[in-house]
């Protein structure tokens, strides 16, 4: 029993033995005490594409909401919601008797008054051409106010029908731009108020905006402000996860920062033939951008600090704290510009253990990378 014991006991030292063996090894200490073999990574600059990802929202370019200008019962309507309307189309007719029958007793006034003017003049210029010896001075200063008169009432009785004419023109009610009609909830015979009604709304479709935000920081720092999106490639996801066949144009940015979120609107327009893109929807902006010289660092080779990100590098044989400059994300990768060195390596290992001022071997776990 004894034996068994002493036995069971040397089997666990020498276990032990073994286990500190290993540990030794796997911290990496080589050929003396002093150096130590550390598992990192080259830092290779890289040309790249990168997708950063936005909520949008569709919007029209033109949209204008049709009331009338005159008041009036409907006679006849022609529009049709969800049709195709082009600038100048007739789309409600309101009834016309009233107005026919202001241009017609404005038109007979202007007619009287031009004739009441012809007279005027005539009766004026034979006054002058009689002169003060056949006529006394108030006659001819009244003649000339009869004239004057005369021109005034013809003047205004011209812009009284041109107005009734006009008003006339509104009876007829026509599409102010090219788009798609809404919903047409009109009835023949219902009563229109001027200005007060909105009787339907007509959309340009083609081409349609999509208005989505970006961070102030991104506004100011990721985009070229003289010629912003220039390089990059604006896609859409549509709600059924489908890519929108259209790439988008950049537009404008808004005029203002949003105070709640501290972000910039910006507007891109689409090509949209086939009316897909619908006014008030959301989509997935995808906007892809090239990166030359970044480098990627791996998100689990970095560590999240209340002062920003933070990676250990090999520099000059020593091991440094490195504070990233991100610019983007990459699959699980940051995308950094710092100015790394060739000569530096990122450290992918342990280096608890390893003592300040020891001697640093780097071990390239990357499989393309040579060994040195």
């Amino acid at each position: 029993m004894i034996d068994a014991i002493k036995n069971k006991y040397f089997i666990v030292a020498l276990s032990f033995c073994f286990v500190m063996l290993f540990y030794k090894n796997a911290n990496s200490i080589i050929e003396d005490e002093n150096t130590y073999l550390i598992d990192a990574l080259p830092l290779i600059k890289q040309n790249i594409n990168i997708t950063d990802e936005y909520v949008g929202y569709v919007t029209p370019i033109k949209s204008v909401e049709v009331m009338a200008n005159v008041s009036g019962y409907v006679d006849e309507i022609w529009a049709v919601g969800g049709e195709k309307v082009s600038l100048g189309d007739n789309l409600v007719l309101i009834d016309q008797k009233t107005y026919k029958a202001e241009v017609d007793t404005l038109k007979a006034s202007y007619d009287m008054a031009k004739a009441n003017l012809i007279n005027a003049k005539s009766y004026y210029e034979r006054i002058k051409k009689a002169g003060i010896n056949a006529v006394s001075a108030s006659q001819i200063d009244d003649a000339k106010a009869q004239f004057l008169s005369a021109d005034a009432e013809v003047k205004q009785s011209k812009a009284e029908l041109e107005k009734a004419k006009v008003m006339l023109d509104y009876t007829v009610l026509q599409a102010p731009i090219d788009g798609v009609l809404g919903d047409v909830g009109l009835t023949k015979g219902n009563f229109i108020s001027a200005g007060q009604t909105k009787l339907f709304e007509i959309i340009q479709q083609n081409p349609i905006r999509v208005k989505f935000a970006i961070s102030n920081k991104n506004y100011l720092n990721d985009f070229n402000l003289n010629k912003p999106f220039e390089n990059s490639v604006i896609k859409l996801r549509l709600a059924n996860n489908s890519l929108y066949q259209f790439l988008g144009k950049f537009a404008y940015f808004d005029n203002q920062i949003q105070k709640q979120t501290s972000s910039v609107d910006v507007f891109v327009d689409f090509e949209n033939p086939k009316g897909e893109l619908l006014a008030n929807s959301y989509v997935d902006v995808l906007v892809e951008k090239p990166m030359s010289d970044v480098y990627l660092i791996k998100q689990n080779f970095a560590t999240l600090e209340n002062d920003g990100i933070f990676v250990r590098i090999i520099k000059n044989n020593k091991i440094r704290k490195e504070k990233l400059n991100v610019l983007g994300y990459y699959d699980d990768a940051y995308v950094v510009n710092n100015n790394f060195s060739k000569s530096d390596f990122l450290v992918a290992g342990n280096i608890n253990n390893i003592p300040t001022g020891a001697k640093l071997k780097v071990k390239l776990i990357d499989k393309n990378a040579e060994k040195m």
